[in-house]
C-alpha cells in the first residue's frame, strides 16, 4: 500500500511539472525508454570494426615563444602520463600501466563486468564499478592534448608515439557502439572536440591522417543517430552533441573526407546549435543548468565552436546569437569572485573542464573566460600570462597583446531573475533566486559570502552523482546556506534529476544602496505553504542576514564557514545555535571538512552577522 501511495504522490507532483518540462520532451523520453527496453532502436547503432593506424603524424616545429612557467608545468604533467600516472576530474592522480585499463575504477580497483556489451544494454546507474563518470573520465581524452602540447613544445617523438599507442588501444578495446564509452553522446562529442583540437595543435588540421578521419566519422555516426535524446534534456548534452555533429562534419568536409551524410549532418548540427543558444542561454547570460561548472562547459564548448568555425571557413553566427554568447561569457566573468579565479560552487559540480589546453587549476575560471573572449572578438579580459595559456594555444602568441576589455561591474545586479550579485568594497555576495524556467534544485536563497578574494561561506557542491545517500546529502537543501523546514526538501523528488512542485518566488526585490549600506529582500512559498523571507544588509565591514518565516514547522538555518577565523567572526542573534562540521566538495569525488553553524528559528526568525574585519 505504501509503494502505491508513493507512486500516486509522485504522479501528483509530476503532472503539473510536465508543461514546464515540455510535453514533447516527456513523451519522447517515455518513447525512448520503451524503445530501449524492447530493443527497438538497436539496429541504428551497429557495432563496427575498430579503427587502427597512425592517428597523428610527425611534426618538426617547436613552440619557441612558449612561456617558461607553462612549459615546466606541461612537461611535468606529460611525464606523469608517459609513466602511466593519469588524472581524474582534474584532481585525483592514480598510478596505472602506461597503457591503462579503460574499464577500471581506480578509486576502488573494480573492473567493469561485461565491457563488450552493446551500450544500449548497459545501465549506467547499476554498474559493478559504481559511478559511470569514473569510467568515462579517462575516455574524455584529456591526456591527448597534454601529450600533443608536449610534442609541439619539444618535437620529441615519444609523445606522438604514446598518443598513437593510446588511441589505438582505446579504439581496439572500444569498437563503435560496444561498451560504456559509447553510451553517452556528450562523452562522444567531447572526444571529437579533443581529437580536432589536437589536429589543430599539431598542424594537421587540413591534412589529417586517414585513421583520424575515420575515427571521427565513427563518433559522428553515434552522435547523429541519438541526438534527439540529448535535445529533450534542455542542457549541455544538447549543446555538446550539436557542436560535435556540426564542427566534426565541417572539419571532415574541409579535409576532403568523402561521405554523403556529412553536408546534411553539418546543417543539422548548426541549426540545432543556433536554436539551443537562444533557448538555453538567457538574455543576461545565465545558462539553463544554473551550475558554475556546467556554465563553464557551455563557455568552453562555444570557444571551440567559434574558433573552429573560423578554421573551417564557416559563415559567422548572426549578431543576435553572438550577443547571447557575449552575455554567456560576461556572466562567467562577473561570477569569478576569487583572487585565484575561483567562483561560487553553484549547482551541480561534476568535475568537467573541457578547456584543458593549459596547466592551471580546475577552479580557476579565468582561463576559460580568457580563451572564450579571444574566440568571440579577439579581446582579452585579463592581462595575466598565467591565465592565457589556452588562448595562446588556440590563437598564437599574437593573442597575448590583443585588446583588454573589462565589462561593467555595477555594485549590484540581478541576472535573469536567477542570481543576485552584491559588491561592496572587498565583499562580494551571491544569492541564488528560486525560479522555474528550467529544472530547479533545492538551493533557494542560498548565499555565498566572499571577502578580499576568499570564499568565507561556500556551497557544498555535488561530490558524486551515484554514491547513494552521500549523493542525496550533497543535493539536499541542508547542503546550502539557507533555511530548511522540518527536515524535508524545498521540493519533492520525483526522479533522479527531477523535482516536483517547483518553487516560485513571491517577491524578488531590488538591491538598494543608502548611505553606504546595501539592502535586499525576497520571499518564496514552498509546496507545503511555508513562506521564507530573506533580508540582507551589507556594509563594507559586515553582512547581516535575517530570515522571517511563516510556518507551523520547525526551521533551521545553516551556514558553512571555511575556517576557524570565519567561525570567530560569525555571530548569531538567536540563542539556539550549534557548531559542528560539514563537508564541501570542490572537485568531483573529493570532499573536505569545514565548519557548520546551525541556527534554530526562534519566534519564526533566524538572524546572523558576519564581521569582515
Amino acid at each position: 500500500m505504501s509503494e502505491a501511495l508513493s507512486f500516486i504522490t509522485k504522479l501528483r507532483y509530476l503532472i503539473p511539472t510536465i508543461p514546464k518540462i515540455g510535453y514533447y520532451n516527456v513523451l519522447y523520453a517515455a518513447y525512448y525508454k520503451l524503445s530501449k527496453k524492447y530493443k527497438l532502436r538497436k539496429y541504428k547503432f551497429p557495432v563496427k570494426q575498430s579503427v587502427e593506424g597512425q592517428f597523428y603524424n610527425s611534426i618538426d616545429l617547436k613552440a619557441s615563444d612558449y612561456w617558461d612557467e607553462w612549459r615546466n608545468k606541461l612537461l611535468e604533467d606529460a611525464t606523469l602520463i608517459m609513466n602511466g600516472n593519469f588524472k581524474w576530474f582534474s584532481f585525483h592522480k592514480f598510478q596505472l600501466s602506461k597503457i591503462p585499463n579503460w574499464f577500471l575504477n581506480p578509486f576502488d580497483q573494480t573492473q567493469l563486468n561485461g565491457k563488450d556489451r552493446h551500450w544500449m544494454d548497459i545501465d549506467d546507474f547499476n554498474l559493478n564499478t559504481g559511478d559511470i563518470k569514473i569510467l568515462w573520465e579517462l575516455s574524455r581524452f584529456d591526456w591527448l592534448t597534454v601529450l600533443a602540447r608536449a610534442y609541439k613544445v619539444t618535437s620529441e617523438n615519444q609523445y606522438r608515439d604514446r598518443i598513437n599507442d593510446l588511441l589505438n588501444d582505446w579504439s581496439k578495446n572500444n569498437p563503435l557502439n560496444a561498451g560504456p564509452h559509447w553510451k553517452c553522446g556528450q562523452e562522444t562529442s567531447i572526444r571529437v572536440m579533443k581529437l580536432i583540437n589536437t589536429s589543430h595543435l599539431l598542424d594537421q588540421f587540413n591534412e589529417p591522417s586517414d585513421a583520424l578521419k575515420e575515427f571521427v566519422y565513427h563518433h559522428l555516426s553515434r552522435i547523429e543517430a541519438n541526438i534527439q535524446y540529448a535535445l529533450i534534456q534542455d542542457n549541455n548534452h544538447g549543446t555538446s552533441e550539436a557542436t560535435g555533429l556540426y564542427i566534426g562534419s565541417a572539419w571532415l568536409i574541409k579535409c576532403g573526407y568523402k561521405n554523403e551524410n556529412l553536408l546534411q549532418w553539418k546543417k543539422k548540427g548548426r541549426t540545432l546549435l543556433e536554436s539551443l543558444i537562444l533557448k538555453l542561454i538567457q538574455p543576461q547570460g545565465s545558462f539553463s543548468q544554473r551550475s558554475m561548472t556546467y556554465h563553464r562547459v557551455a563557455v568552453d564548448t562555444f570557444t571551440f565552436v567559434l574558433q573552429m568555425m573560423q578554421r573551417c571557413d564557416e559563415q559567422p553566427f548572426s549578431n543576435e546569437i553572438l550577443d547571447r554568447l557575449r552575455h554567456l561569457g560576461e556572466w562567467q566573468y562577473k561570477m569569478t569572485f576569487g583572487s585565484n579565479g575561483d567562483a561560487p560552487n553553484l549547482g551541480s559540480n561534476d568535475g568537467a573542464m573541457l578547456e584543458n589546453l593549459h596547466g592551471g587549476d580546475y577552479r580557476d575560471f579565468r582561463i576559460s573566460t580568457q580563451a572564450f573572449f579571444a574566440a568571440l572578438d579577439q579581446s582579452r579580459r585579463y592581462s595575466n600570462p598565467e591565465v592565457s595559456e589556452a588562448m595562446y594555444w588556440r590563437f598564437g602568441s599574437e593573442s597575448m597583446s590583443w585588446l583588454l576589455k573589462y565589462p561593467d561591474l555595477p555594485t549590484s545586479e540581478i541576472l535573469d531573475n536567477q542570481a543576485i550579485i552584491m559588491r561592496h568594497g572587498l565583499a562580494k555576495i551571491f544569492v541564488k533566486i528560486p525560479e522555474d524556467t528550467f529544472r530547479p534544485g533545492n538551493d533557494a536563497f542560498h548565499v555565498d559570502i566572499w571577502y578580499n578574494g576568499k570564499c568565507i561561506a561556500p556551497d557544498s557542491g555535488s561530490y558524486s552523482y551515484n554514491a547513494g545517500n552521500l549523493s542525496e546529502k550533497f543535493k539536499s537543501v541542508s547542503a546550502h546556506n539557507t533555511v530548511q523546514f522540518d527536515d524535508h526538501e524545498q521540493m519533492p523528488k520525483i526522479g533522479r534529476f527531477l523535482n516536483g512542485a517547483w518553487i516560485k518566488p513571491i517577491e524578488i526585490g531590488t538591491v538598494v544602496l543608502e548611505d553606504k549600506v546595501m539592502h535586499w529582500r525576497g520571499s518564496y512559498c514552498d509546496y507545503k505553504d511555508n513562506v521564507h523571507t530573506r533580508s540582507i544588509t551589507l556594509t563594507e565591514k559586515e553582512i547581516t542576514i535575517t530570515d522571517q518565516l511563516s510556518s507551523q514547522e520547525k526551521a533551521v538555518g545553516r551556514y558553512r564557514l571555511t575556517d576557524e577565523e570565519s567561525l570567530a567572526r560569525f555571530s548569531v542573534q538567536n540563542e539556539e545555535s550549534d557548531k559542528s562540521k560539514a563537508e564541501v566538495s570542490l572537485y568531483y569525488m573529493q570532499k573536505q571538512q569545514v565548519g557548520l553553524v546551525e541556527i534554530s528559528a526562534v519566534e519564526n526568525q533566524i538572524s546572523m552577522t558576519y564581521v569582515f574585519e
